[in-house]
């Protein structure tokens, strides 16, 4: 398999960023990385696209975890799983906030 260039993880950046604001999240790419603030603009995560070391092109969080299925935090989401991607990030930048405890 040839390694991926910079413009496809770009293209995938762009894709993703693009499915991202549809579904009502603020997204920037910047390159290969996506900063996403939840609808409210309280929460906000930062991913990035790369190579895993089986040279497979996986999405990270800004701790350097892969993303993985919400049903399944075990099996890793390929980059092309956008609509997946996307429900599993707006569950980290659109958690509700607690209101007096």
């Amino acid at each position: 398999m040839e390694p991926y260039t910079t413009e496809d993880i770009f293209a995938y950046a762009k894709w993703l960023t693009q499915e991202c604001r549809s579904a009502g999240l603020n997204a920037e790419q910047y390159g290969a990385e996506i900063l996403i603030h939840g609808a409210s603009n309280h929460l906000s995560e930062r991913i990035i696209c790369r190579p895993d070391d089986r040279n497979d092109l996986r999405w990270h969080w800004s701790w350097g975890v892969p993303i993985g299925r919400l049903d399944d935090s075990a099996r890793l989401l390929a980059v092309d799983e956008v609509e997946e991607l996307v429900r599993v990030i707006s569950k980290v930048v659109c958690v509700p906030l607690r209101r007096g405890i």
